[in-house]
């Protein structure tokens, strides 16, 4: 096991790790929940610093992530009870805590995903996170982030998608780069649409999909509609007239989801 610096909460990394919480724009995830830790492990993602409080007693399953966090972490320290109790933010938290670097892709990298979500001036961290727990469980090849509101290092994105922001791939670009990029490669484009176009269940969802989701207030850019499309609603039964946005997404996403699987 590699050595750790065990440090009080005056330490500067104690600072470091309270500014990254609140940086969403950076590359680096704060992480505290055990799953999303042994999600990290399991996907060897890359630990810049690791924490854990060395005065707790760990079950055996948690002492053995801990263990592997301790050799592979770039940086590793111990702290006080007290101390994690500042730096945590899951209230059933374990004692220990990561900073994990999230990739980054570029659209040249999405040229070979056949199955994508767009989610289009997103504002609320707790939808995207949503959309990302879903992308995950439908198999979708990845996530493209165009004009993003909300950025998914946000650690309340990180909490609402259980750290599939971590695992599934994601570029962050404009609408312009995102449009050029899904025409060149020759995409599909399905419209999230609260009436117009297509019941979702009307489509085949064939080739290369990429299904787009629009803004909680103001929907889609209306930019999208000049360009080729399909438009795809959800019939509604009742008096409300739209689902909510990560809602949509999760039928939609299934839906084609299940075409692609069966077909």
């Amino acid at each position: 096991m590699k050595k750790y610096l065990n440090i009080g909460k005056s330490h500067e990394v104690i600072s470091q790790i309270k500014k990254l919480k609140k940086n969403t724009s950076s590359d680096y995830i704060v992480v505290d929940d055990i799953t999303i830790l042994e999600y990290a492990l399991n996907h060897n993602l890359e630990i810049e610093m690791f924490l854990f409080a060395t005065d707790l007693t760990y079950t055996e399953s948690t002492q053995k992530i801990i263990d592997f966090y301790l050799e592979h972490a770039k940086e590793a320290y111990g702290i006080s009870a007290k101390t994690y109790e500042l730096l945590k933010e899951k209230e059933n938290a374990v004692g220990a805590l990561a900073v994990i670097k999230k990739r980054n892709y570029t659209l040249d990298e999405f040229a070979s995903k056949n199955f994508i979500v767009v989610c289009d001036h997103l504002e609320i961290p707790g939808n995207l996170g949503t959309i990302y727990r879903t992308a995950d469980a439908c198999g979708c090849d990845g996530m493209i982030i165009t004009d993003a509101i909300t950025n998914p290092n946000n650690p309340k994105v990180t909490a609402a998608s259980r750290g599939m922001n971590l695992l599934v791939p994601t570029c962050i670009t404009s609408f312009d780069e995102t449009i050029n990029f899904l025409q060149q490669n020759n995409y599909d484009i399905y419209l999230g649409e609260p009436e117009l176009g297509l019941p979702y269940n009307e489509y085949q969802y064939n080739n290369k999909v990429a299904i787009v989701v629009g803004n909680e207030r103001f929907g889609i850019n209306p930019k999208w509609y000049n360009q080729n499309h399909k438009k795809v609603f959800i019939p509604m039964y009742g008096e409300m007239p739209c689902l909510n946005v990560s809602i949509a997404c999760a039928i939609l996403l299934y839906e084609a989801a299940t075409k692609r699987n069966n077909k």
